[in-house]
């Protein structure tokens, strides 16, 4: 993967992560732009995943104090989980052609 690829692929993740902390219904954001970066609205979910994973992992110090580690892990809890159930509690139905733009539709 080129670097520019790999700036690509972060810059639709942030954007997709932006769209699901607004709360925008059901709708796993799907275009062209992700279907060259990830395949399949499966594999952004998958990618969604992993990087809420990795930052859950990075931010739970080990070395930290019992308090400021129970802290940490509610902090990250509250922001975190919700998406994750989001992306978790849904499958993905084929990406559907809306104009000119494909939207990947969850099915509840």
């Amino acid at each position: 993967m080129t670097w520019t690829q790999t700036h690509e692929r972060f810059r639709l993740l942030n954007e997709a992560e932006a769209e699901l902390r607004a709360g925008l219904p059901r709708r796993l954001p799907w275009t062209p732009a992700h279907a060259d970066a990830f395949g399949t609205p499966e594999r952004l979910a998958q990618a969604l995943r992993h990087r809420w994973r990795i930052r859950f992992q990075a931010q739970l110090d080990p070395e930290l104090s019992p308090e400021d580690y129970e802290k940490a892990f509610a902090d990250l809890t509250s922001e975190l989980a919700p998406l994750m159930d989001w992306i978790d509690a849904h499958a993905f139905d084929q990406a559907v052609d809306h104009g000119d733009e494909e939207l990947a539709d969850v099915s509840a």
